[in-house]
């Protein structure tokens, strides 16, 4: 059947709002631009990836959606529709392919859809809304529903993650929270013990910073901009951890663009010296943490480094 059959058109006559458009049968105007390849529409509760505007009655374009979600190809939930005339319902007879424009009633999608179809007092009180769209892909009903289950198992495995890591961390912070006013006292005075101890024989820069490398990776240094995921433990000189991602099996790498999101200075100027796969040691003096009195101790291996 042809898109034209489908869509059951009907002729607009002489006093049509959209001489060039032709009318459908459930009272929206249509324009079919281009057939594209595909020969089954989408079902309801399936998926379509689209490019998509809205456009004035004078059909002057005034919403890129594309634009604007930064998405190429947006993702649209197809439901059944409200109403007859319904924007989904043209979406529905779509395929992969077609590239259409239609005109729907704007009081009857603001009617059915009060928060998804309001604009500013210049659009906002038009007759019609207008839909440029073109079918980039379609999603089944069975696909969509596969896709969902997985999204849920996957967001219920990073929920159980979270409540692990919750139940491991929450007593370590609580103890070294509790374990901070004694420690500023005398944090001056483990300094020498701990490097003895440690066998830390790096001497520190300008900056008080000891870095020691354990492993040296592989590659060049990195560099500001990469988006690097690393294990870290962080210690106080007295060996008390205060944070860490390795006590849990499976637990997420931090992740953070380096030399551009907020960390402390010390460990930014300590990670830019590494190299992919590579693992440091380095204590941070209290003003290149966090100028709390108090000196860290940071365990880092770098597992991965990349551009994007």
């Amino acid at each position: 059947m042809s898109v034209a059959g489908a869509f059951l058109l009907a002729s607009c006559g002489g006093n049509s709002p959209f001489p060039t458009y032709e009318e459908a049968e459930n009272g929206s105007y249509f324009l079919l631009h281009t057939k594209g390849s595909g020969t089954t529409p989408v079902d309801t509760g399936g998926a379509m990836f689209v490019k998509i505007k809205f456009k004035t009655p004078k059909d002057s374009v005034f919403i890129d959606i594309n634009k604007e979600s930064g998405s190429p190809s947006y993702p649209m939930r197809v439901d059944k529709p409200s109403f007859k005339g319904d924007f989904l319902d043209m979406f529905l007879r779509l395929h992969v392919g077609d590239s259409a424009s239609f005109f729907v009633s704007l009081d009857s999608l603001k009617k059915h859809y009060p928060n998804e179809f309001t604009f500013e007092p210049k659009y906002d009180t038009m007759k019609y809304l207008g839909f440029s769209v073109k079918v980039d892909s379609i999603y089944p009903r069975k696909k969509v529903d596969e896709l969902r289950a997985k999204a849920d198992a996957e967001q219920k495995k990073k929920q159980e993650m979270m409540q692990k890591i919750q139940a491991v961390m929450q007593p370590i912070q609580t103890a070294s929270k509790a374990k901070e006013p004694e420690l500023k006292k005398k944090d001056a005075s483990l300094l020498k013990p701990y490097l003895a101890s440690a066998k830390i024989t790096a001497k520190p820069d300008a900056d008080g910073i000891y870095y020691q490398e354990t492993s040296p990776g592989t590659g060049e240094p990195l560099h500001p901009g990469e988006i690097v995921g690393v294990k870290y433990v962080g210690k106080y000189l007295d060996g008390t951890i205060f944070d860490t991602n390795t006590l849990v099996e499976g637990q997420d790498l931090m992740y953070f663009h380096l030399g551009t999101d907020p960390m402390i200075p010390g460990f930014t100027a300590s990670v830019m010296k590494m190299k992919k796969g590579g693992k440091a040691t380095f204590i941070l003096p209290p003003k290149q943490g966090y100028n709390d009195s108090l000196t860290r101790v940071f365990e880092v291996e770098v597992v991965e480094a990349r551009d994007k």
